[in-house]
């Protein structure tokens, strides 16, 4: 398929795709609440601009990747960076001639070419270079996936700050000449197709994407800290009951297609079963750093946006240790690289979790993310589509891969409203611990009990003190609380309370820190038992070095 002569363009080709592909949700991220208020649209609506993407992304990749096979891996993967290109440019120019539906069109745009991308990207790299160099080709695809995916919220600030608010629609534009010279790159590429005779299984495609919308719809909007009033919601159950009544309709067309669009036969096989649920965790234990940021701010004191700067370091570790897992994966195999990866996601949140978050010290955080950094460089990709490229025939690669994405995207939808609610759940806790910080603090400084002598004015204000807290962080807890007071307390009482709250500034940040950190040491020691659980998983694979053998040949479906 590929010139030897043009293995390095190929790579930058591939690896220019899976960049864009790979960045372009968390660039988004910080620039949501100046989106949804520039299109004056509630919270609510404005988690579509992600969620809409997200849904696309993961229904196109298996749907792209069966297209492929058929149409030939080149002119898909070209199809899908145009596509992806002239989606962003349209997304770009919702910011100054559209309004909000024309941007949730244009992600969807995004989305269907982002998913011709990385899947495709990822087969051909890996089936360009021959086994015994497969893993170091694979370790650059996973060094600049997990290297995007991590700085994607920072450069969207960096994008932000630049450009100014207003103009928010360059954290699209800036795709465009990316996307540009990938075109033109792709004359290197070589084209390739299987020879298939059989239509396309289009009634398989149609119940396949409407199955993957229902699950993560509904998964989107569980509340995992309270399953039972969640599976209540009309947002839940319906699409629920849905996706439980089509997987038997999607298994019979499956079965009476001649050439199925998602193949049951990977989930019949044991290895490939098994590398599913590995890609499931890490789709699960990635998520954790999603709240990295807002960790460190709270740990060590940054304001609030600046904490994004700090998790470009885990980028650094992770970008290092994929190219040296790429290494491994090629001398002792994949086992090893996935086992070394979750000990280090193991040891980095316990870091987190139960030294960092109680000692406050940067060097205590910067440890943390190290190992988080090398655990993610040796499992997010190499490991995997190591695997599963040698558990399938060449010429399903990029349909496995693309099924392994999905699994992976489903544990990726599940972790962000499991993990939030140990957040949630510690937030509830900030009220009383400060209260009694602030009980204790006036009876030392102005003796008996200050807040019950504010009267009924500030004994109401109190009750919906911390309702108006809401967005205060351990930078500005201090200056809130003040301005609350100024508000609640009568003028004769505050030469009294606003001093006496100014010199125990340092208790207040404090008590702040530790309420909310102590919803974080539960995150980080749950995102560890999930990667104990990736180690135990990984135990039940393979030791040898060489690709698994093609097991699914004689498989009898």
């Amino acid at each position: 398929m590929v010139q030897k002569k043009h293995t390095t363009l190929i790579l930058v080709l591939f690896l220019l795709g899976i960049f864009m592909g790979a960045i372009d949700n968390g660039i988004v991220s910080p620039a949501r609440e100046i989106i949804q208020n520039s299109f004056s649209v509630s919270k609510g609506t404005g988690a579509w601009m992600i969620t809409i993407y997200t849904l696309v992304y993961a229904v196109s990749m298996p749907i792209s990747s069966k297209l492929s096979d058929t149409i030939g891996r080149k002119r898909m993967y070209i199809f899908g960076i145009a596509v992806f290109g002239i989606g962003s440019a349209l997304c770009g120019f919702s910011n100054f001639y559209g309004n909000f539906a024309f941007l949730l069109t244009a992600r969807v745009i995004q989305a269907i070419g982002a998913g011709g991308i990385l899947p495709i990207a990822t087969t051909v790299i890996g089936q360009s270079f021959p086994p015994e160099k497969r893993g170091t080709a694979l370790g650059l695809v996973g060094a600049v996936y997990g290297v995007a995916t991590i700085v994607g919220p920072t450069l969207g600030s960096t994008i932000i700050d630049l450009a100014g608010q207003n103009h928010w629609g360059f954290i699209f534009f800036i795709n465009v000449p990316i996307c540009i010279v990938t075109l033109c790159l792709s004359r290197v590429m070589e084209e390739s197709r299987i020879s298939i005779k059989n239509k396309l299984d289009i009634v398989g495609a149609v119940i396949l994407a409407a199955m993957i919308a229902s699950l993560l719809y509904a998964l989107t909007n569980m509340n995992f800290f309270d399953v039972v009033s969640s599976l209540q919601k009309i947002k839940v159950y319906p699409f629920l009951i849905a996706f439980i009544v089509l997987i038997p309709v999607f298994i019979l067309a499956e079965k009476r297609a001649a050439d199925p669009v998602l193949s049951i036969r990977y989930f019949k096989n044991r290895e490939i079963l098994t590398i599913f649920i590995i890609a499931f965790i890490v789709g699960i234990g990635m998520m954790g750093m999603v709240y990295m940021p807002q960790f460190a701010e709270n740990t060590l004191k940054l304001r609030s946006g600046s904490g994004g700067y700090l998790v470009t370091l885990l980028a650094v570790f992770s970008g290092v240790a994929s190219p040296l897992s790429g290494k491994l994966l090629d001398k002792k195999g994949a086992k090893l690289v996935l086992m070394i990866g979750f000990f280090c996601t193991v040891a980095g949140t316990l870091v987190l979790g139960l030294i960092a978050a109680k000692s406050l010290t940067f060097i205590s955080v910067l440890i943390g993310i190290a190992f988080m950094g090398f655990g993610v460089g040796f499992t997010m990709g190499p490991p995997l589509n190591y695997l599963i490229l040698g558990a399938v025939k060449e010429e399903e690669g990029a349909t496995a891969l693309a099924t392994m994405s999905l699994v992976r995207s489903i544990g990726v939808t599940i972790s962000p409203s499991f993990m939030i609610g140990f957040i949630v759940d510690a937030s509830k806790n900030i009220q009383s611990d400060l209260m009694q910080t602030l009980q204790v603090g006036f009876s030392k400084a102005v003796g008996g009990d200050m807040l019950a002598a504010m009267g009924s004015n500030g004994s109401k204000g109190s009750e919906n003190l911390f309702a108006s807290l809401q967005n205060a962080d351990v930078t500005t807890i201090v200056s809130q609380l003040t301005d609350i007071f100024k508000k609640i307390l009568p003028e004769k009482v505050q030469p009294l309370v606003l001093p006496a709250l100014s010199d125990m500034s340092a208790e207040i940040e404090k008590t702040f820190q530790h309420a909310l950190n102590l919803g974080y040491t539960h995150m980080f020691i749950a995102s560890a038992i999930i990667a104990a659980l990736g180690i135990a998983v990984s135990l039940t694979l393979k030791s040898k070095k060489k690709l698994v053998e093609n097991s699914l040949e004689n498989d009898p479906l």
